[in-house]
């Protein structure tokens, strides 16, 4: 690296120093202190320290000397930085290293998906509608943003067993594929295959496209406008066959990020046409420490159209822990 003195006294001192290196003193030179002096004056000491070395350079054996002298002149510049407190004092849950920690978590991102930032959640729910019970679920997400794209896969699995017998099993995986056209829209892509062995459905697919439009579009908030053509292939009951419906659709999606710590979401779809579903999902998240985080669901599911015998709205309320990297 290379350093650049503009003063004269400076560059003459630093001439000076060449002719030095076999000397041994038990003091600095006048000329050589004076040309400390100038450094710590020039440019808030900015390469005051660098002389002092290269003072050190060029008279080894005067090491102690040489930092005594520079420390009277500029004390400040040797000060000692306090100690910073601990990071994890008001987290004691998190140990520094494991993969609950923010750097175990990253470095486990390297090795899983790199690139996709990545959230799997563990959660006990309790259901209102065609199934009133506590239950456990599972959830992950995965999302990334590539160039104009920005991609994301998500499942869910919610499971219960009474007296050894299954009275929940509810599942689903989707992807959704967004693509920019400017900063203010996108076109957009899903699918998602569900199925539910006692609610409104048995199995079901959709499939939609449209065009998107950013509302808002910033570090606090978002809030995207989705809409366009879309198909739902049904099996209403396990006994039925599959029935094919051409709808139109229309989604919005609001993001909110209350500060470093908490998220807020809302996303809400409506698929109308000769069948009428309507989906809201409700999701708070409190960063705990490192790693994990809180969350709070509440999810409203529609169908107007459900088979005689079942009910056609289901609402769910889940409380779990959220592991992101």
């Amino acid at each position: 690296m290379t350093i650049k003195f503009f003063k004269v006294p400076l560059a003459t001192g630093l001439f000076c120093l060449s002719l030095l290196p076999n000397m041994s003193h038990a003091e600095l030179t006048p000329n050589q202190i004076n040309l400390l002096t100038v450094a710590s004056e020039k440019d808030s000491g900015k390469h005051f320290m660098v002389l002092v070395d290269l003072l050190i350079i060029a008279n080894p054996a005067d090491e102690v000397e040489i930092r005594r002298i520079a420390r009277t002149i500029m004390p400040k510049i040797f000060c000692e930085p306090k100690a910073s407190a601990p990071t994890n004092i008001t987290s004691p849950m998190i140990i520094n290293g494991t993969i609950f920690s923010d750097s175990g978590a990253e470095q486990l991102s390297k090795f899983i998906l790199p690139g996709w930032d990545k959230e799997v959640e563990l959660n006990g729910l309790v259901s209102s509608g065609n199934t009133s019970q506590k239950s456990f679920g599972v959830a992950t997400k995965f999302h990334r943003e590539n160039g104009a794209y920005e991609q994301t896969v998500a499942t869910y699995f919610d499971y219960n067993t009474s007296k050894s017998i299954t009275n929940k099993r509810r599942y689903g995986v989707s992807f959704k594929n967004d693509y920019s056209i400017n900063n203010s829209s996108y076109v957009t892509g899903f699918a998602g295959v569900e199925a539910d062995s006692f609610g409104a459905f048995n199995k079901r697919l959709t499939i939609n496209s449209g065009y998107g439009l950013r509302v808002f579009d910033n570090d606090k908030y978002k809030w995207n406008f989705e809409g366009g053509p879309a198909m739902l292939i049904t099996k209403p009951l396990a006994t039925g066959k599959y029935g094919t419906d051409i709808l139109v659709y229309g989604s919005s999606l609001f993001t909110w990020n209350i500060n470093e710590r908490s998220d807020f979401e809302n996303e809400t779809k409506v698929f109308m046409g000769s069948k009428v579903v309507i989906e809201n999902k409700t999701d708070y998240k409190l960063k705990v420490s490192g790693a994990l985080s809180g969350k709070l669901s509440f999810d409203v599911i529609y169908n107007r159209d459900a088979p005689i015998g079942r009910k056609n709205t289901d609402t769910i309320t889940r409380i779990g822990v959220l592991y992101d990297f």
